[in-house]
């Protein structure tokens, strides 16, 4: 019997260190689906069967303090494991007050994490041998082969590859004949991919309205149809994103770069800064590294270790106010990325410097 886990965190390199840390088969777990916020967490926990939620603490709408609410409240049997930046007293505290099973910190010590893991599968495992007839795996089946679907038809989306998104419908189509999806199923496949596209034009600055096809589009009554109707509507949002794109100066990237240069110091968050450009936040980062050879998120880093070099070799001000004044509000997280980044404690490197 698999145990169902799902990672919930905005940043996709974050999902990925976490997926690829993870010993999941060993311990028995299905890695299913992933999820950006607490709302998108909250609808996959309400629609399949969830056994551990490995989440973020700091995330856009639904937070992680209220899906550990949520998770207290509604899901108490789900096992819980935290992995935050924020070594902070409101999160850890909110975190043991919903019985979280874990609460570790970035940058993931793969060996925790594993550890971790192993507890929680046993513990899930437990408590579904002690509850008989659970939820049957189709609508998990289901649930999974979406979100397989998902990767593929955001990229091909956001470099503006229409024929690479039909292709993955296609991928999609065939994937649901196999699983042997229902007629009942079709309505809730149908909202996925509406809500997929909706978040991809969102992404991408496009104006997201109710499409009048909607209501015929969550009607249909076969895979073929769904799928075919789905085409239409991404074809056409497609299409409106290629004119938009159009319309606008190519993208500049040494703007872009200017830009960080002058506010790396401030919160600045790839998804506002991708919108301000008017393109997703994955085409920006990709850009940017081939243009740059750093992602954005590492190029920020940079700065700001360079920043705080220079404040710690040049300047008396302490610590604390010297990770402040790079954009790190939480001290012990400034210590972590600064060590790793020269290997160094930022205290080590002061000292050093003043007994040469």
């Amino acid at each position: 019997m698999n145990i169902n886990a799902i990672i919930v965190d905005d940043e996709q390199w974050n999902r990925e260190i976490i997926k690829k840390f993870g010993a999941w088969e060993q311990f028995g777990i299905c890695l299913a689906a992933e999820a950006e916020d607490g709302e998108e967490a909250i609808r996959l926990i309400e629609t399949s069967e969830v056994h551990i939620v490995v989440m973020d603490m700091n995330m856009p709408g639904v937070d992680g303090i209220g899906l550990l609410q949520y998770l207290n409240d509604h899901h108490p049997d789900i096992r819980i494991i935290v992995i935050s930046g924020y070594d902070d007293y409101m999160y850890t505290r909110q975190a043991i007050r919903c019985k979280a099973d874990e609460y570790l910190l970035k940058p993931v010590d793969p060996q925790e994490l594993n550890q971790v893991l192993q507890q929680c599968s046993e513990k899930a495992l437990a408590t579904l041998h002690s509850k008989p007839g659970s939820a049957s795996g189709l609508r998990l089946e289901l649930l999974q082969v979406l979100h397989a679907a998902k990767p593929a038809l955001s990229a091909h989306y956001n470099d503006l590859n229409a024929a690479g998104v039909k292709h993955s419908l296609q991928e999609l189509h065939s994937r649901l004949e196999q699983v042997h999806a229902e007629t009942a199923a079709l309505p809730r496949i149908g909202q996925e991919l509406i809500l997929l596209l909706k978040e991809l034009m969102q992404s991408n600055s496009q104006e997201s309205t109710e499409d009048e096809t909607e209501p015929e589009f969550l009607e249909t009554s076969s895979i073929t149809e769904l799928i075919a109707q789905a085409s239409s509507m991404y074809d056409a949002a497609l299409e409106q994103l290629i004119q938009q794109r159009r319309n606008k100066n190519r993208l500049n990237l040494e703007e872009i770069k200017h830009f960080v240069d002058e506010h790396f110091t401030e919160n600045l968050k790839m998804e506002k800064l991708a919108k301000s450009f008017f393109v997703s936040k994955e085409y920006l980062s990709k850009v940017f590294k081939q243009q740059f050879g750093l992602n954005l998120t590492d190029y920020i880093t940079k700065l700001r270790m360079e920043k705080a070099r220079h404040l710690l070799l040049h300047d008396s001000l302490s610590i604390k106010s010297v990770a402040e004044l790079c954009g790190y509000e939480e001290l012990g997280y400034f210590y972590r990325v600064f060590k790793k980044q020269f290997g160094l404690a930022p205290g080590e490197m002061r000292k050093g410097e003043a007994e040469v």
